[in-house]
């Protein structure tokens, strides 16, 4: 990330961090680095036909901490991981978050080598190591649904009460 942008990043989550920011406190209280040498047997471009570079293993962690945490699939960890400054700063301000397919490709990766048990293991050790307890939460997205789709086509009686449906009446339960 180039330093002008990285700058308005950490402005920007300077005058948010006024508020309280449970990731910052757990990301200093976590040894991320402790993670690298497990995850590292996982990638396999370390070989003479080399490949792709590899995302940072303790973003990748962090990624899936994300998502376990908050309760995100794999296309929403993505765009919250772009959109939360407070994200964003968790993850130390990456150039560019990796997108859902590479999360789900390493989540399985992880799976597929039992290398997810040592992960979160290891995650618990440290957390309880330091008696903290985490409480999941959902991070929840508005969804804006258009209220009338337009004529029905359906014959209406002339003592309609509503617009969409002419035999629709309000109804009022009454209290028993």
């Amino acid at each position: 990330m180039d330093s002008f942008r990285k700058y308005i990043y950490q402005q920007t989550y300077k005058e948010l961090s006024r508020l309280v920011d449970r990731l910052a406190k757990i990301d200093a209280a976590i040894d991320w680095e402790a993670f690298r040498p497990i995850i590292k047997a996982v990638y396999l471009n370390d070989t003479p036909q080399g490949g792709r570079p590899n995302t940072d293993e303790v973003v990748m962690v962090k990624l899936l901490v994300l998502q376990q945490w908050y309760g995100l699939s794999d296309p929403e960890l993505e765009r919250q991981a772009s959109d939360r400054i407070s994200f964003q700063r968790f993850l130390g301000f990456p150039e560019q978050p990796p997108d859902y397919s590479t999360v789900w490709q390493f989540r399985e990766r992880l799976a597929a080598t039992r290398t997810d048990e040592l992960v979160w293991a290891e995650l618990q050790r440290q957390l309880d190591e330091k008696r903290l307890r985490v409480r999941k939460g959902v991070a929840q997205d508005a969804s804006f649904i258009e209220a009338d789709p337009g004529p029905s086509g359906k014959s209406r009686g002339d003592g309609a009460v509503t617009r969409r449906s002419r035999d629709g009446d309000w109804a009022k339960r009454e209290k028993l």
